[in-house]
C-alpha cells in the first residue's frame, strides 16, 4: 500500500472522522448515517481525510481504500452517535 507522502493511515482516518463529526454538527450529515457509503447521500465522502486536497496518485488507491474501510467500521459502530 502507498501512502501519501503528505499524511499517514492514522492521521487521515482521525482527520476523516473529525471531518464527519463536524458535518453532523452542522446539519449536513444526519446522527442516523449507518455506513460510509451512506455518508455519499449526502457529500462526496471520498474527499473526507484531504484526500482531494493533493494530486491524486492512482497508487494510493488502498491507502484511501484502507481509510474508508476503518472510517465504516467506526461508523457502524456508533462513532457518528457518540
Amino acid at each position: 500500500m502507498t501512502n501519501p507522502n503528505w499524511t499517514t493511515l492514522e492521521e487521515a482516518i482521525e482527520r476523516s472522522k473529525s471531518e464527519i463529526l463536524r458535518d453532523v454538527a452542522d446539519g449536513i450529515v444526519p446522527l442516523t448515517c449507518a455506513s460510509y457509503s451512506e455518508l455519499h447521500d449526502y457529500v462526496d465522502a471520498n474527499g473526507y481525510g484531504g484526500a482531494f486536497e493533493h494530486d491524486f496518485d492512482n497508487e494510493e488507491t488502498d491507502f484511501w481504500n484502507a481509510v474508508q474501510d476503518a472510517v465504516d467500521a467506526w461508523i457502524k459502530a456508533g462513532g457518528v452517535r457518540s
